[in-house]
């Protein structure tokens, strides 16, 4: 909302503007919020610096311009413009940040310092207190900086976050078994903030000693079922007795790239705009902080902005444990890009390099379902079923997987059976359930069952249009036309741009002799670019009408005839 109301705001600003110089810098200012909005933050920055050629003291643009280049990943020309809004408005929290990150980055601490001092009023106390700690350290004020550390401990809300860093300041002077201790006795039990403190935890044990403790505490990760590359390989070096070292922050300026990765954490999805900026600070300070590095691409990837998500997963060290997690990332990424070619790519490479994982063939099987490869996808996927071995709940997904890609290739027993053990593990599961439902229908088997599966599907996801239609079309394909009408109107009004929807609603439409409804929908339809197929048979639709194309189908054994006009 605000970052809405700060485009209107300035926009009412730039249009007071008169003659030839409002309309280079409105157009250049215009295309940066439009960019803005959709999250391309390389276009944004390219034209808000366009718009500060033609006012370099605007401080709307000198904001937007800066956020922008942090967003992208420049951090260093950010630096640059946040020097001229600090000169502009000294008070200017992100502004003192970015200045401050680049001082630390350039062995500069006291004029960090000094921007702290006169620039917290913005900041919220947690982060002020947290950065003036780690830059006192960076300066090689030990004492003064634990004292910080522990005024923040000593705040019920913030108490673990002091705790945190005052275990972090001990273990990155070497003061192992203090680190430890602090961070296993808060007041309020052991120090649980996020992954990376529990990584934190497991070394300190391991470093001082308490190796049992630091295997058991590894186990409870593994035990949630979630594969973890970096927990995994601790573990392993903790039964064959190898040595841990203390390396989750070694130096101070480490410390300040954990602040920032901290705030991004916590904010995660609820605030991704300020968290990418967080996350991009610390990645400045420390480029290979692969966690940063993964949050950042995460981010990057919810706002569909695949490029630069791409760029953050590469820059992931390939001697990381997490490397694999950013390959998949990265394959993930190349397929949002509808570059899918690449994604098998990369995703064969890792069933190649990690041939006993499961998500790396999952992965793949997936892709190349999407690729219309159904063949290989199965192949695939049988991997994937076999490093499952014993099913449990949570292997749904792998079964829906290999079922689809079984329908796809024509093998519709095999499709039903792996279907059926997907519900088998997860039996209420909506997507399934719709699936198999709907398949059935085609399949003109089990009718009764087909519509009890679609109805509980609709039931608990009652604003998912595809899901709805699906319920209006097994209602149109039993040749109840009547009751296809509601469910059938009501995915169109939750998936209203679908060309599949409303194309089907047509159908329905003709089926109820409403026929000028039936063709105003089929025109819909054509309008929200349907595939070449679907586009021909709505277009000889409203040439001769449904019922002649359905009987042009029916005579050469293809279409969705109703089941009642088919036999």
């Amino acid at each position: 909302m605000r970052l809405r109301h700060a485009l209107a705001l300035s926009t009412a600003l730039f249009l007071a503007v008169g003659g030839g110089e409002a309309r280079t810098l409105s157009g250049a200012y215009l295309a940066a919020t439009q960019a803005e909005l959709r999250s391309d933050h390389v276009e944004s920055a390219l034209y808000y610096t366009r718009a500060l050629a033609y006012d370099p003291e605007n401080s709307v643009l000198l904001q937007r311009a800066m956020q922008a280049h942090v967003a992208k990943g420049d951090v260093a020309v950010a630096a640059t413009i946040a020097e001229r809004l600090l000169n502009l408005n000294g008070e200017n929290q992100f502004a003192t940040l970015v200045a401050m990150t680049q001082d630390i980055k350039e062995n500069n601490p006291a004029q960090a310092l000094a921007r702290l001092d006169q620039g917290e009023q913005g900041m919220t106390p947690l982060l002020a207190d947290l950065l003036r700690g780690w830059v006192l350290l960076t300066m090689g004020d030990s004492e003064e900086a634990l004292a910080v550390f522990e005024a923040i401990s000593g705040n019920d809300t913030y108490a673990m976050f002091g705790a945190y860093h005052v275990g972090l300041a001990l273990g990155a002077q070497g003061r192992l078994e203090e680190a430890s201790a602090r961070m296993e006795e808060t007041g309020a039990g052991p120090v649980r903030l996020n992954r990376r403190s529990t990584l934190a935890r497991i070394q300190l044990l391991a470093a001082t000693g308490e190796r049992e403790a630091a295997s058991s505490l590894v186990d409870e990760v593994l035990a949630t079922g979630f594969g973890d590359a970096e927990f995994e390989a601790l573990g392993a070096r903790l039964a064959a007795g190898e040595e841990i070292t203390f390396d989750v922050v070694r130096t101070a300026e480490q410390g300040v790239s954990e602040v920032f990765f901290d705030l991004a954490s916590v904010l995660g999805n609820e605030g991704q705009d300020v968290a990418l900026i967080y996350g991009r600070l610390a990645t400045h300070l420390e480029p290979q902080f692969v966690e940063a590095l993964l949050t950042v691409a995460g981010i990057l990837r919810n706002q569909g902005q695949h490029e630069l998500a791409t760029e953050a997963y590469d820059a992931v060290p390939a001697t990381a444990p997490q490397f694999i997690e950013a390959e998949l990332g990265r394959a993930e990424a190349l397929e949002d890009a509808e570059r899918i070619d690449e994604a098998i790519g990369v995703l064969t490479s890792l069933t190649r390099a990690y041939p006993d994982r499961l998500r790396p063939h999952y992965l793949l099987g997936e892709a190349l379902r999407q690729a219309e490869r159904p063949n290989e996808a199965v192949r695939v996927l049988d991997r994937a079923v076999t490093l499952v071995g014993e099913p449990e709940e949570q292997h749904w997904l792998v079964f829906y997987q290999r079922a689809i890609a079984h329908h796809q290739a024509d093998n519709w027993p095999a499709a039903e059976a792996d279907f059926r053990q997907a519900l088998e593990l997860e039996p209420e599961n909506p997507l399934v359930l719709n699936y198999l439902g709907y398949s059935l229908v085609e399949e003109r088997r089990n009718l009764e069952e087909a519509l009890d599966m679609i109805e509980r599907a609709v039931a608990q996801r009652p604003y998912d249009g595809y899901i709805t239609d699906s319920l209006g079309w097994v209602y149109y394909r039993l040749g109840r036309f009547e009751e296809a009408v509601e469910p059938m109107e009501r995915a169109v009004e939750l998936a209203p741009v679908d060309p599949i929807i409303n194309d089907h609603l047509g159908d329905v439409y003709w089926m109820v002799d409403r026929k000028r409804e039936a063709e105003f929908q089929w025109k819909r339809a054509l309008s929200f670019d349907p595939e070449p197929e679907d586009r021909a048979r709505i277009l000889r639709k409203l040439d001769v009408g449904l019922d002649v194309v359905l009987q042009e189908e029916e005579a050469n054994g293809v279409g969705d005839a109703p089941l009642e006009v088919a036999e």
